[in-house]
């Protein structure tokens, strides 16, 4: 496949990682890309760094706007999009450099696939040590099952960067899928079950070929509660309402809910906003038996938030409740370190036996 491939990337005050991010994308081996970077009104150089690549590479373009969010921001970059097939990178990410070409021989050996999506690799609890997700070989699936392939927590993720999309699924004349831009977060979320629900096949590619970089600042790392952040709730749960209407997707969405928004109520706990921790409290816990039998959440993070929640219902004092999260943390980044370890192994392992 030699189509063009639009590759829209929001950007906002993220000098720091935004050359690296452009260096992986500008590099890729499919060369028939037009990279549309949206400067979201940055008030960091991002903006200065956005024109001073557009100017070395002739496949990037830039466009400057007013803040306005991610989700404006995409919306920006698909309106100007003319390639035929769309993908999404976060500015602060960055790509294996066959990443589109593998991504768009998928759509072309599975020409009744509509999207795409390939693994990732998470560098979970803040740490550089890396772990593949998403590296389960699937064939290609309606909605329904991409649904499960993408909500499963070892799985393909329910987010746009990792995936390419044919542009006459997502912006078809007269009815485009935009994002929803009263969002704050989750976003994403919802503008992929929206498109899901047109999606006649999902195809996959079970490689980690996207690094994502979750940093401090994202709505499981926040010190306080605004209702902004409290967004991501609304939209999970707008998200799971347009997926497909079958028993597993449901407990599984069900348990997502839970499991992604559990650190909302801890948050406003260790604030001292009990009112709203009380009403968070009430809110989730009918999707906790999903999320209490759920065989995809990791044992020691169903072990932390069993912990957490139990230390907040005995009303035992904020500080305690942070320290222990803290020491979960930590434990957490051992953990990292430990899986690390394991898949270099069997990677040296593999090496051995070649």
């Amino acid at each position: 496949m030699d189509g063009l491939i639009s590759v829209i990337v929001p950007v906002y005050n993220v000098e720091e990682y935004l050359p690296q991010c452009l260096k992986s994308v500008s590099s890729q081996t499919y060369r028939n890309l037009e990279i549309i970077l949206v400067d979201d009104g940055s008030t960091d150089r991002s903006g200065e760094i956005c024109d001073e690549w557009s100017r070395k590479d002739p496949q990037i373009r830039v466009i400057h706007k007013k803040n306005g969010g991610v989700s404006s921001a995409r919306n920006e970059g698909l309106k100007a999009a003319a390639g035929t097939l769309i993908g999404f990178v976060d500015s602060d990410d960055w790509l294996e450099p066959d990443m589109y070409e593998k991504l768009a021989s998928a759509l072309e050996e599975h020409p009744e696939a509509d999207a795409v999506s390939c693994g990732y690799v998470d560098y979970p609890y803040g740490t550089e040590f890396p772990v593949p997700r998403g590296t389960k070989p699937l064939a290609p699936c309606g909605p329904a099952d991409a649904a499960i392939a993408l909500l499963e927590r070892n799985g393909y993720f329910s987010s746009v960067w990792n995936k390419l999309f044919r542009k006459d699924l997502v912006m078809p004349v007269g009815k485009p899928v935009l994002f929803d831009t009263t969002l704050a977060f989750g976003e994403d979320e919802v503008w992929l079950a929206a498109v899901l629900r047109r999606c006649r096949r999902m195809a996959f590619v079970p490689e980690g070929l996207y690094h994502w970089r979750p940093r401090a600042g994202s709505v499981t790392r926040f010190t306080g509660i605004t209702e902004k952040q409290l967004s991501i709730f609304k939209a999970k749960r707008k998200a799971f309402s347009l997926l497909p209407d079958r028993e597993d997707v449901r407990k599984l969405a069900e348990a997502r809910i839970y499991n992604d928004c559990f650190y909302l109520q801890l948050e406003a706990y260790c604030a001292g906003n009990r009112a709203l921790y009380r009403k968070l409290r009430r809110t989730l816990q009918p999707y906790r038996k999903a999320w209490l039998r759920s065989g995809t959440v990791e044992k020691f993070r169903k072990t932390k938030y069993v912990i957490a929640d139990l230390e907040m219902k005995l009303n035992l004092p904020a500080g305690v409740v942070r320290l222990t999260d803290r020491i979960n943390r930590g434990m957490g980044r051992v953990l990292a370190a430990d899986i690390q370890r394991c898949f270099k192994k069997e990677a040296d392992k593999d090496s051995s036996e070649a």
